[in-house]
């Protein structure tokens, strides 16, 4: 990857980043159309700097292209942490881009799943 082109990346993620809207599952903005058509709007104009065919759909696989890539680094580290690992043997990320998608982080956490049996079952299937 030339530096022009991850200079591109790294704008793009700040630019991301600073609509929560389109991210941050929580927040108000989340459901709002409007401020999520804008925010896609300015990622599509940023994108055709690169690309001059771009367009949402583009942005959007972008977006979710480089969102799984990191979900699939965060579940190394979280499994390695699980494992027990000493902390020189905690998985290391190679995603050079790693650090900039942190922010996703706590989107990323999965929820404790419920489980359908009660407390006794439970505890016969241990």
């Amino acid at each position: 990857m030339s530096t022009k082109e991850k200079e591109f990346m790294i704008e793009f993620i700040e630019l991301y980043k600073s609509f929560p809207c389109l991210w941050k599952i929580k927040s108000k903005e989340y459901s709002d159309r409007n401020a999520k058509s804008q925010a896609y709007d300015i990622l599509v104009e940023k994108m055709q700097t690169v690309d001059k065919f771009a367009n949402r759909e583009t942005v959007v696989k972008k977006i979710n292209s480089m969102r799984t890539t990191y979900r699939k680094e965060f579940k190394k580290v979280l499994d390695s942490e699980r494992s027990g690992a000493g902390v020189d043997d905690i998985y290391v990320p190679h995603l050079w881009y790693y650090e900039l998608l942190k922010f996703l982080q706590d989107q990323e956490t999965s929820r404790r799943t419920l489980s359908n049996m009660d407390e006794e079952d439970e505890s016969q299937v241990k």
